[in-house]
């Protein structure tokens, strides 16, 4: 495979990767902010699994009408 090609598919997963990584990180330190007296609780997974379950209840609908 020429160098080229590999260079337009690993550039925009780079950038996805860093993005991702940096607002998770963010969202991570948001919480732990927010919830001082559960900041160790708060970690990459939890922040993870909530998105998730946010996405879940947005594709069934949960969320129409506000």
């Amino acid at each position: 495979m020429p160098v080229y090609l590999i260079s337009k598919l690993a550039d925009p997963l780079f950038a996805l990767s860093i993005g991702t990584s940096a607002a998770l990180l963010r969202i991570q330190r948001d919480q732990r902010e927010k919830v001082p007296d559960r900041a160790k609780e708060v970690t990459i997974g939890s922040v993870v699994s909530l998105g998730a379950s946010r996405v879940r209840r947005w594709w069934a609908g949960d969320f129409e009408g506000l």
